[in-house]
Formats: structure tokens, C-alpha cells, sequence
């Protein structure tokens, strides 16, 4: 339980995309492996989803889910929408649940439909989950609720959207006794998915 609360998921849906982000701090027990982990996963051309957990099984999670879109889109000539992925992704939890082998999981998954817009779906490891306008997971996301709460409005553009992130991060890294010094942010639109820049220090020097 207490790697997914050193790890954080922040997310936030608007009108026209959906910004996603997660620190990078990769870990073994103590020790500190890295800072350039990669826990946002690119699961199909629309959608992105955001894994925290150990090492192994968010990888191997994010593929099993990536292969098998990709499987469905080979047999059926068109890609699953946003609220499908997420539900696909919550029976094999909770399959997983019932076999007595869960995944040890959080999980949000950021999507962009023609019909629908920006979704956001926020799960966690005992397969809850529910459609939110915005989520987070881990100690660092509590912290973020406030902020995400009071700056949050379904019209905000990419870039208040991504101030409002940094905002977060800001107070994570100024408040919590765990260091996530980087913080990799994704966005989904109707132009697909773009990597956005780092949020670090750095990020609150620049004028």
C-alpha cells in the first residue's frame, strides 16, 4: 500500500482535452533508482493512462490493456472509445480481485472522444471507479485537492490547465516529506496526445 501513496496521479478534464500527470521518481523499497521514470502509458492513438504501482506490473498492466486494443481494433476495423477502455480495464481488476491475485494499482485513464470531448476516469486497486471532471492519487493528490477544486472550470485552455498542474506539483514538492522532484505531463486532444514539458524546480524559476 505504501508505494502507491509515494506516488502521485494528478488529472484534469476539460471541454476540449484532458491534461495527465505523474512523477517520475522510480524506487526499490528505500532506495532511490531514478528521476525519468515513465508512469504515463500510451495505450492507443486517444488515449493515455496513468499507472501508479510497482515498477513491473504498471508496465505490464499498460501493455496487457495496449495489446489488447489493439487486438480489438484489428478484429473489429475501429479503436474502443474512452468510457469502454475504462470499463475493460475494471473487470480485469476485478477479475484479478476475485482470483486472489489483485493488481496493486491506481490508475487514471485520460482519453478524448469526437462525440464526448476530454474524458478522465480515476480507478483505484480495488477496481472502483468513476467519470470525474478531475482526480489524483497518492499523498501528493491529497494535497492537490484543494488547488484542483478551487482553480478547476471545464473551459480552461491547455496552458491554465497546465499552470493549474504546476500549482500542484508546487505544493507537493513544498509540503510533503517525499522527494518527486519531476512530474511528466500528457495532454489528449482532438490532435491526439502531446508530451508536454517536465514539471520540476526549475519549472517555478522561469518568469
Amino acid at each position: 500500500m505504501s508505494e502507491l501513496n509515494f506516488q502521485c496521479l494528478l488529472g484534469i478534464q476539460c471541454n476540449d482535452f484532458v491534461m495527465i500527470a505523474a512523477d517520475q521518481t522510480l524506487t526499490q523499497s528505500v532506495l532511490l533508482l531514478g528521476n525519468d521514470g515513465n508512469k504515463l502509458y500510451e495505450v492507443s492513438d486517444t488515449i493515455v493512462m496513468g499507472l501508479n504501482g510497482d515498477m513491473g506490473d504498471t508496465t505490464q498492466f499498460a501493455e496487457f490493456v495496449a495489446k489488447n486494443l489493439k487486438l480489438y481494433k484489428m478484429r473489429n476495423s475501429y479503436s474502443l472509445k474512452t468510457a469502454p477502455v475504462a470499463h475493460f480495464t475494471r473487470n480485469h481488476m476485478v477479475e484479478a480481485f476475485h482470483k486472489g491475485t489483485p493488481k496493486m494499482l491506481n490508475i487514471l485513464i485520460a482519453g478524448y472522444d469526437e462525440e464526448c470531448g476530454g474524458q478522465l476516469y480515476t480507478m483505484d486497486f480495488l477496481a472502483s471507479c468513476m467519470k470525474v471532471p478531475h482526480a489524483s492519487h497518492g499523498l501528493g493528490g491529497y494535497l492537490s485537492l484543494g488547488i484542483l477544486d478551487q482553480y478547476y472550470k471545464p473551459n480552461l485552455t491547455e496552458k491554465e490547465a497546465y499552470e493549474v498542474l504546476k500549482l500542484c506539483v508546487h505544493e507537493i514538492q513544498q509540503r510533503l516529506f517525499i522527494n518527486l522532484s519531476n512530474f511528466g505531463v500528457k495532454t489528449v486532444s482532438r490532435h491526439g496526445i502531446r508530451q508536454l514539458p517536465t514539471i520540476n524546480t526549475a519549472s517555478f524559476l522561469q518568469t
